[in-house]
């Protein structure tokens, strides 16, 4: 961080800026409720007044939970590397498995409880888009008749 961003921070009248105590690093003092750094931090001093600080009015905490969302959302964009568009469909990759009797079993009752529970109308079950829906879950999957 540069040190006009260290002075911005310090130089509102959220925070007291103390003595120097190395280059471009001061004390740092909460002027709400009087915590105090040895190195004041910019980003420590915004996270303490945007969730810390218990004396700080409601404008204040919005006021720095946004920079601090800001920053990570710039820091997010700037951040990301290119995808490279190399893959292939997951299909490609993974053979079908014939799924056991006792993982169809444990498919048809969670899917029962579903229903029942939900009071979905059993009629559903014959619908042709809902029959795909079950099978892009697990295209060897068959739905009970």
């Amino acid at each position: 961080m540069s040190s006009d961003e260290k002075v911005s921070i310090a130089s509102t009248s959220n925070i007291d800026k103390g003595k120097q105590v190395g280059k471009g690093k001061y004390e740092a003092t909460c002027n709400f409720c009087e915590v105090t750094w040895n190195r004041g931090e910019p980003s420590e001093l915004e996270n303490h007044l945007a969730n810390h600080c218990q004396k700080a009015n409601s404008t204040i905490i919005r006021q720095f939970l946004t920079k601090i969302l800001s920053n990570n959302s710039e820091q997010g964009e700037s951040s990301k590397k290119r995808k490279i568009n190399s893959q292939g469909p997951l299909d490609q990759y993974v053979s079908l498995i014939k799924l056991d009797n006792q993982k169809i079993k444990r498919i048809h009752l969670a899917w029962s409880k579903a229903f029942t529970i939900c009071e979905i109308s059993w009629r559903i079950i014959e619908n042709p888009f809902f029959i795909e829906a079950l099978k892009e879950m697990n295209l060897s999957y068959k739905p009970p008749t």
